[in-house]
């Protein structure tokens, strides 16, 4: 007895996984590898730092790094701090309690406000904070827009407000690697210093 198949083209399956591949994907992988020392990875390297300084609203400097969002962590804190500088840290989830312990582990004295695990980052405690440091040892306040976990969002032009309130001139550095791409970031307009973020979510 002889079988026919009556379907035409690749199969579609319509369950979250193993995902169809669109022909043009397929097609895209089937061509050469470009050039990495000069040409068209080049010129597309830089359209991305233009083109990633436009999407965060910032006339900022660009810099880009091959690691995921842990490996970023790191660059802006070795880059920013020396071993005893303090920051404070708004733990709003697991990735602040994250961020802080990395911290931790490269010399930097960590002030942890710990708002929970399903609460935003309360400005209002940010800023009694600031105040509390009268001498100005905290160089730098870390928070995180959007933990993934818990999806909670932070209201990062408040906190801003609340550095300003303070009088304080520490430094704010935002981890968007959860939101950037996915909700609105205004890096320039909100007063965010430094943002770190990541390709492989938002």
């Amino acid at each position: 007895m002889m079988t026919v198949s009556l379907s035409s083209g690749r199969d579609l399956f319509m369950t979250p996984g193993p995902s169809v591949m669109p022909d043009r994907v397929l097609n895209a992988m089937h061509q050469a590898a470009p050039n990495i020392y000069e040409g068209e990875l080049i010129e597309t390297t830089d359209s991305i730092l233009s083109d990633l300084a436009a999407f965060a609203g910032t006339q900022g400097h660009t810099a880009l790094y091959i690691c995921n969002g842990h490996g970023v962590w790191e660059a802006a804190i070795s880059n920013l701090f020396e071993p005893g500088d303090r920051v404070l840290v708004l733990n709003s989830g697991t990735f602040g309690s994250g961020w802080a312990n990395l911290a931790r582990v490269m010399g930097i004295d960590v002030i942890e406000l710990d708002f929970g695990r399903h609460d935003p980052i309360d400005a209002d405690q940010v800023r009694e904070q600031l105040l509390a440091d009268n001498t100005h040892r905290i160089k730098a306040v870390l928070g995180v827009h959007t933990d993934t976990a818990s999806s909670v969002i932070n209201d990062l032009p408040a906190i801003r407000r609340a550095i300003d309130d303070a009088g304080h001139p520490a430094l704010f550095v935002v981890d968007a690697i959860a939101s950037f791409g996915c909700d609105r970031y205004e890096m320039d307009a909100w007063g965010i210093d430094v943002t770190v973020t990541a390709c492989q979510k938002g």
